[in-house]
């Protein structure tokens, strides 16, 4: 767990500093990162409806968690009536209050199954 928090307080705090780094300050993005920028708004954008036990995937573009691992199956637990908001405090993350409307069930590395919260939008069907 302390890795994962390194991890995320690594990706904060670049976050934060935000246009200090002048060399990605000033890189130019081209035709084809503005069309990956699109098609991943509008794939986000495109919501499926789900059902308990259906397996479903990562989105292309759109997995912003350590599991599942893109590709790997998971299985639709529940379908929340009432979407719950990540508590996360800092408007920065990209978990500050995510919308959290699905409960998907996985097999992690060995062999537990584990059910986490997730935004139904960047999940399609297996």
């Amino acid at each position: 767990m302390s890795e994962q928090k390194d991890v995320i307080g690594e990706i904060l705090n670049s976050l934060r500093v935000g246009d200090a780094n002048e060399e990605e300050a000033e890189k130019q993005y081209d035709e084809e990162y503005v069309n990956l920028l699109k098609s991943a708004c509008k794939s986000f954008l495109e919501k499926e409806e789900f059902i308990v036990g259906q397996i479903v995937k990562w989105k292309d573009n759109l997995k912003n968690r350590r599991f599942p691992y893109y590709n790997q199956p998971a299985i639709v637990i529940s379908i929340l009536d009432e979407p719950v908001n990540s508590k996360e405090d800092e408007s920065g993350s990209p978990y500050f209050l995510e919308t959290l409307d699905i409960i998907l069930g996985i097999i992690v590395d060995d062999g537990t199954f584990l059910t986490f919260y997730y935004d139904s939008r960047r999940f399609e069907s297996y």
